[in-house]
Protein backbone atom coordinates (compact mmCIF):
# COMPACT_ATOMS: atom_id res chain seq x y z
CA UNK A 1 0.00 0.00 0.00
CA UNK A 2 1.46 3.35 -0.98
CA UNK A 3 1.60 6.05 1.64
CA UNK A 4 2.14 9.72 1.04
CA UNK A 5 5.61 10.95 1.85
CA UNK A 6 6.27 14.04 3.99
CA UNK A 7 8.28 16.58 2.11
CA UNK A 8 10.74 18.17 4.47
CA UNK A 9 11.50 21.89 3.93
CA UNK A 10 14.91 22.63 2.55
CA UNK A 11 16.92 25.00 4.67
CA UNK A 12 17.89 28.15 2.81
CA UNK A 13 21.22 29.80 3.61
CA UNK A 14 22.20 33.15 2.13
CA UNK A 15 25.83 34.18 2.63
CA UNK A 16 26.50 37.87 3.24
CA UNK A 17 29.59 39.53 4.60
CA UNK A 18 30.10 38.74 8.27
CA UNK A 19 26.56 37.25 8.63
CA UNK A 20 24.42 34.28 7.79
CA UNK A 21 20.69 34.82 7.37
CA UNK A 22 18.32 31.85 7.83
CA UNK A 23 15.42 31.27 5.43
CA UNK A 24 12.34 29.60 6.82
CA UNK A 25 10.85 26.67 4.89
CA UNK A 26 7.25 26.08 3.87
CA UNK A 27 4.69 24.07 5.80
CA UNK A 28 5.26 20.29 5.45
CA UNK A 29 2.67 18.49 3.34
CA UNK A 30 0.50 16.01 5.19
CA UNK A 31 0.65 12.41 4.00
CA UNK A 32 -2.28 11.33 1.87
CA UNK A 33 -4.74 9.24 3.88
CA UNK A 34 -4.58 5.53 3.19
CA UNK A 35 -7.62 4.29 1.28
CA UNK A 36 -10.21 2.65 3.51
CA UNK A 37 -11.20 -0.90 2.66
CA UNK A 38 -14.62 -1.74 4.06
CA UNK A 39 -15.03 -5.17 5.65
CA UNK A 40 -18.49 -6.70 5.64
CA UNK A 41 -20.31 -9.99 6.16
CA UNK A 42 -21.49 -12.31 3.39
CA UNK A 43 -25.03 -10.95 3.44
CA UNK A 44 -23.75 -7.38 3.07
CA UNK A 45 -21.39 -7.78 0.12
CA UNK A 46 -23.28 -7.20 -3.16
CA UNK A 47 -26.30 -6.94 -0.89
CA UNK A 48 -29.00 -9.49 -1.44
CA UNK A 49 -27.05 -11.78 -3.76
CA UNK A 50 -25.59 -14.13 -1.16
CA UNK A 51 -28.19 -15.28 1.33
CA UNK A 52 -28.56 -18.57 3.16
CA UNK A 53 -26.50 -21.34 1.56
CA UNK A 54 -25.02 -18.85 -0.91
CA UNK A 55 -23.41 -16.86 1.89
CA UNK A 56 -22.15 -20.01 3.59
CA UNK A 57 -20.70 -21.21 0.30
CA UNK A 58 -18.90 -17.91 -0.15
CA UNK A 59 -17.37 -18.24 3.31
CA UNK A 60 -16.13 -21.76 2.56
CA UNK A 61 -14.71 -20.93 -0.87
CA UNK A 62 -12.82 -17.86 0.35
CA UNK A 63 -12.16 -19.30 3.82
CA UNK A 64 -13.30 -16.00 5.32
CA UNK A 65 -16.15 -14.74 7.44
CA UNK A 66 -15.57 -11.11 6.51
CA UNK A 67 -15.09 -9.70 3.04
CA UNK A 68 -13.41 -6.67 1.54
CA UNK A 69 -15.10 -4.07 -0.64
CA UNK A 70 -12.19 -2.75 -2.66
CA UNK A 71 -14.24 -1.07 -5.39
CA UNK A 72 -17.84 0.06 -5.02
CA UNK A 73 -18.26 -0.23 -8.79
CA UNK A 74 -18.08 -4.02 -8.35
CA UNK A 75 -20.40 -4.10 -5.36
CA UNK A 76 -23.87 -3.87 -6.92
CA UNK A 77 -26.85 -5.08 -4.93
CA UNK A 78 -29.44 -7.47 -6.34
CA UNK A 79 -31.68 -4.62 -7.47
CA UNK A 80 -28.87 -2.95 -9.41
CA UNK A 81 -27.92 -6.20 -11.15
CA UNK A 82 -31.56 -6.76 -12.11
CA UNK A 83 -31.76 -3.26 -13.56
CA UNK A 84 -28.69 -3.85 -15.73
CA UNK A 85 -30.28 -7.05 -17.07
CA UNK A 86 -33.60 -5.31 -17.74
CA UNK A 87 -31.94 -2.38 -19.51
CA UNK A 88 -30.00 -4.79 -21.71
CA UNK A 89 -33.17 -6.61 -22.75
CA UNK A 90 -35.01 -3.37 -23.46
CA UNK A 91 -32.18 -2.28 -25.77
CA UNK A 92 -33.40 -4.83 -28.35
CA UNK A 93 -30.82 -5.59 -31.01
CA UNK A 94 -28.27 -3.44 -29.15
CA UNK A 95 -28.12 -5.97 -26.33
CA UNK A 96 -24.54 -6.95 -27.22
CA UNK A 97 -23.42 -3.38 -26.63
CA UNK A 98 -24.95 -3.13 -23.18
CA UNK A 99 -22.81 -3.38 -20.01
CA UNK A 100 -22.57 -6.45 -17.84
CA UNK A 101 -23.02 -6.44 -14.08
CA UNK A 102 -20.03 -7.60 -12.04
CA UNK A 103 -19.82 -8.50 -8.36
CA UNK A 104 -16.30 -8.98 -6.97
CA UNK A 105 -15.86 -10.42 -3.49
CA UNK A 106 -12.48 -10.62 -1.74
CA UNK A 107 -11.78 -12.52 1.45
CA UNK A 108 -9.13 -11.98 4.11
CA UNK A 109 -5.53 -11.84 2.93
CA UNK A 110 -3.68 -15.15 3.18
CA UNK A 111 0.10 -15.20 2.86
CA UNK A 112 0.16 -12.16 0.56
CA UNK A 113 -2.71 -13.55 -1.55
CA UNK A 114 -6.24 -12.14 -1.55
CA UNK A 115 -8.78 -14.88 -2.37
CA UNK A 116 -11.40 -13.48 -4.74
CA UNK A 117 -14.63 -14.64 -6.34
CA UNK A 118 -16.08 -12.73 -9.29
CA UNK A 119 -19.61 -13.11 -10.64
CA UNK A 120 -20.32 -11.71 -14.08
CA UNK A 121 -23.95 -11.31 -15.19
CA UNK A 122 -24.66 -11.15 -18.94
CA UNK A 123 -28.01 -10.66 -20.69
CA UNK A 124 -28.91 -12.41 -23.96
CA UNK A 125 -32.03 -12.57 -26.11
CA UNK A 126 -33.14 -13.61 -29.57
CA UNK A 127 -32.86 -9.95 -30.55
CA UNK A 128 -29.11 -10.52 -30.83
CA UNK A 129 -29.82 -12.89 -33.70
CA UNK A 130 -26.90 -15.21 -32.98
CA UNK A 131 -27.80 -18.85 -32.24
CA UNK A 132 -24.42 -19.33 -30.58
CA UNK A 133 -25.45 -16.85 -27.89
CA UNK A 134 -29.03 -18.01 -27.57
CA UNK A 135 -29.40 -21.78 -27.99
CA UNK A 136 -32.23 -23.54 -29.74
CA UNK A 137 -35.45 -24.23 -27.86
CA UNK A 138 -34.29 -27.66 -26.72
CA UNK A 139 -31.29 -26.09 -24.98
CA UNK A 140 -33.19 -23.42 -23.08
CA UNK A 141 -34.10 -23.47 -19.42
CA UNK A 142 -31.81 -23.79 -16.42
CA UNK A 143 -28.31 -24.94 -17.31
CA UNK A 144 -25.20 -25.48 -15.19
CA UNK A 145 -21.77 -25.96 -16.72
CA UNK A 146 -18.23 -26.11 -15.36
CA UNK A 147 -15.13 -25.01 -17.24
CA UNK A 148 -11.51 -26.07 -16.72
CA UNK A 149 -10.06 -24.22 -13.78
CA UNK A 150 -12.22 -22.52 -11.21
CA UNK A 151 -15.21 -21.51 -13.32
CA UNK A 152 -18.91 -22.32 -13.22
CA UNK A 153 -21.77 -21.08 -15.41
CA UNK A 154 -25.46 -20.85 -14.53
CA UNK A 155 -28.04 -19.86 -17.17
CA UNK A 156 -31.80 -19.40 -16.98
CA UNK A 157 -34.63 -17.72 -18.90
CA UNK A 158 -36.74 -14.91 -17.49
CA UNK A 159 -40.27 -14.20 -18.69
CA UNK A 160 -41.55 -11.09 -16.94
CA UNK A 161 -44.32 -8.56 -17.38
CA UNK A 162 -42.07 -6.02 -15.68
CA UNK A 163 -40.18 -5.38 -18.92
CA UNK A 164 -42.13 -7.36 -21.51
CA UNK A 165 -40.04 -10.49 -22.02
CA UNK A 166 -42.09 -13.38 -23.40
CA UNK A 167 -41.83 -17.17 -23.68
CA UNK A 168 -40.97 -16.67 -27.35
CA UNK A 169 -38.33 -14.03 -26.62
CA UNK A 170 -37.27 -14.39 -22.97
CA UNK A 171 -34.39 -12.65 -21.29
CA UNK A 172 -31.63 -15.21 -20.86
CA UNK A 173 -29.31 -14.50 -17.95
CA UNK A 174 -25.91 -16.12 -17.74
CA UNK A 175 -23.86 -15.96 -14.56
CA UNK A 176 -20.17 -16.80 -14.72
CA UNK A 177 -18.43 -17.54 -11.41
CA UNK A 178 -14.64 -17.35 -11.36
CA UNK A 179 -12.56 -18.07 -8.28
CA UNK A 180 -9.10 -16.51 -8.20
CA UNK A 181 -6.91 -18.08 -5.54
CA UNK A 182 -4.09 -20.45 -6.41
CA UNK A 183 -4.17 -22.19 -3.03
CA UNK A 184 -7.89 -22.95 -2.99
CA UNK A 185 -9.31 -26.47 -3.07
CA UNK A 186 -10.62 -25.88 -6.57
CA UNK A 187 -13.80 -26.61 -8.45
CA UNK A 188 -13.80 -30.38 -7.99
CA UNK A 189 -13.91 -30.09 -4.21
CA UNK A 190 -15.92 -26.86 -4.02
CA UNK A 191 -18.45 -27.62 -6.76
CA UNK A 192 -21.43 -27.66 -4.38
CA UNK A 193 -20.37 -24.30 -2.95
CA UNK A 194 -19.91 -22.81 -6.43
CA UNK A 195 -23.44 -23.97 -7.24
CA UNK A 196 -24.81 -22.50 -4.01
CA UNK A 197 -23.20 -19.12 -4.74
CA UNK A 198 -24.46 -18.98 -8.34
CA UNK A 199 -27.90 -20.23 -7.36
CA UNK A 200 -28.31 -17.66 -4.58
CA UNK A 201 -27.29 -14.80 -6.88
CA UNK A 202 -29.42 -16.04 -9.77
CA UNK A 203 -32.51 -16.52 -7.62
CA UNK A 204 -32.14 -13.06 -6.07
CA UNK A 205 -32.02 -11.42 -9.50
CA UNK A 206 -34.93 -13.54 -10.79
CA UNK A 207 -37.08 -12.40 -7.87
CA UNK A 208 -36.14 -8.75 -8.41
CA UNK A 209 -37.12 -9.06 -12.08
CA UNK A 210 -40.31 -10.92 -11.14
CA UNK A 211 -39.44 -13.75 -13.52
CA UNK A 212 -42.28 -16.25 -13.90
CA UNK A 213 -41.59 -19.32 -11.76
CA UNK A 214 -38.30 -17.69 -10.67
CA UNK A 215 -36.88 -18.35 -14.11
CA UNK A 216 -37.23 -22.07 -13.54
CA UNK A 217 -34.66 -21.99 -10.74
CA UNK A 218 -35.38 -24.47 -7.93
CA UNK A 219 -35.69 -23.35 -4.33
CA UNK A 220 -32.48 -25.20 -3.40
CA UNK A 221 -29.11 -25.25 -5.14
CA UNK A 222 -28.96 -29.00 -4.58
CA UNK A 223 -31.85 -29.38 -7.03
CA UNK A 224 -30.08 -27.64 -9.91
CA UNK A 225 -29.25 -29.82 -12.93
CA UNK A 226 -25.81 -31.34 -12.54
CA UNK A 227 -24.58 -30.13 -15.93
Amino acid sequence: MNHGRIRRPLGCLVLVPMAAVGCSGGTPERPAPAPTVARVSADQVCAGLFTGDGGKGLERVLESTEFRLRNQKWNPDARAVAQVMEDAYRSGNRIREMPQAVCEVSGSEKELHVPTVTLQFTAFSLYAGDPADFPSGSDRGVRVASSPGKFMHLSYDCVSSRFGSTPEVPLRIKILLHEEWEESKGGDVLRADYMAINHSAGLAVAKELRCADDGGLPARAADLPTG
